[in-house]
């Protein structure tokens, strides 16, 4: 206790100095919760999307990428197609109860580009389990809409079609999962197809879902084939490298944060040698000493750290906002979880204890005499 109140008299002391060290931690541990935030959500946001799906098997094309839930709902699927003769193929696959060919779109709304997917009542009802309200019925021509989707656009109230170009679509209904399919428009597709941008399978016993992916591998070298799990594997792959993006970008931040505290913390130090040879002379210990810098380091950072996680949460807000404008998302992104909270803080004792480490080793390597001789 009496190095933790030798610290936070001298960091009361310096008041200008320790407010200016204090700023810097709070907006490089703020700018980290914000930007890392949108990774995050990114990364909540596919979960729920196939959480929300009972799929077992995703088939797609060579070079199509594993995201579901791309800005435009499109974003991942290259331009290649699987024809109708390798659905009806894997319809035949013994443990498939179901297999149907999954085509997307992006339609631009009031609001924000509104992602469809095309799929027949009985296919949303068995792939979307979780869906409520679903009509009984979806004719050519008309329109199921997701309850998040609908409030985004168009308010409290569902309206009676939508526009797409010169097609006008009559609204079938407004369904709601409490998932990220609140945010998809469906429409039943044509009768004349060319080709699939996924296929999505329903198997008997999913316990038998890696084996017959692998099956459906070597019947079709073309294709990937992957199972729910692989699927989520190979979506966190990006979601990871923007994770990694966004932390890059927030660590110029933190890097200057280190930067000021070391400088806080060097210039506390050079100004109290003569203080610090005393302590030592009356008896305190080398540790006693150190822990006293270590502790001034780590209020600074710790109080900046709290801090910036608040003022993250609100910029983090401000920036969600700005990406679901210029990208036209229908829905959020952004994801404040108790871990990246605790990632902030955890960075912030880090530039605590990064800013005192030179300090500390000036301080361990003094002689009592040369400190006492200090003007």
């Amino acid at each position: 206790m009496l190095t933790f109140s030798l610290a936070l008299r001298n960091v009361i002391r310096n008041r200008e100095r320790s407010l200016l060290t204090l700023i810097g931690v709070l907006l490089a541990i703020g700018s980290f919760v914000a930007l890392v935030s949108l990774a995050e959500g990114l990364s909540r946001r596919i979960e729920m999307e196939l959480d929300s799906r009972d799929v077992h098997l995703y088939i797609m094309p060579e070079q199509a990428l594993a995201l579901p839930s791309g800005p435009i709902g499109t974003i991942g699927y290259s331009q290649d197609t699987i024809s109708k003769d390798i659905l009806t193929k894997v319809q035949e696959l013994p443990n498939a109860a179901r297999a149907v060919g999954v085509n997307r779109d992006s339609w631009k709304g009031r609001h924000a580009i509104m992602p469809v997917v095309y799929l027949d009542r009985e296919s949303i009802a068995a792939f979307f389990p979780h869906l409520g309200n679903l009509p009984d019925d979806l004719p050519e021509g008309q329109v199921i809409l997701g309850e998040g989707l609908a409030r985004q656009e168009f308010g409290s109230g569902p309206p009676d079609a939508v526009q797409h170009g010169q097609t006008k679509l009559s609204v079938a209904g407004v369904v709601r999962g409490g998932g990220f399919q609140d945010y998809f428009a469906f429409i039943k597709p044509a009768a004349e197809n060319n080709g699939y941008q996924e296929i999505w399978v329903q198997l008997r016993d999913e316990n038998l879902a890696s084996g017959d992916a692998a099956a459906l591998r070597s019947e079709f070298p073309g294709l990937q084939v992957l199972t729910r799990k692989e699927y989520l594997a190979h979506s966190n792959v990006f979601v990871r490298y923007a994770w990694l993006l966004q932390a890059s970008i927030a660590s110029i931040g933190v890097l200057i944060a280190i930067t000021a505290s070391m400088n806080t913390m060097l210039m506390s130090t050079y100004e109290r040698m003569r203080e610090f040879a005393v302590l030592r002379a009356i008896g305190a210990g080398r540790g006693t000493v150190c822990f006293m810098l270590l502790w001034e380091s780590l209020m600074l950072s710790g109080a900046g750290g709290l801090l910036g996680c608040l003022f993250g949460m609100l910029v983090s807000g401000v920036l969600d906002e700005a990406v679901v404008v210029l990208l036209q998302l229908p829905f959020p992104l952004a994801q404040i979880t108790p871990l990246l909270l605790f990632q902030g803080m955890l960075l912030s004792m880090l530039v605590g204890v990064a800013g005192a480490l030179i300090p500390l080793i000036l301080i361990w390597r003094q002689k009592i005499m040369d400190g006492l001789r200090t003007e």
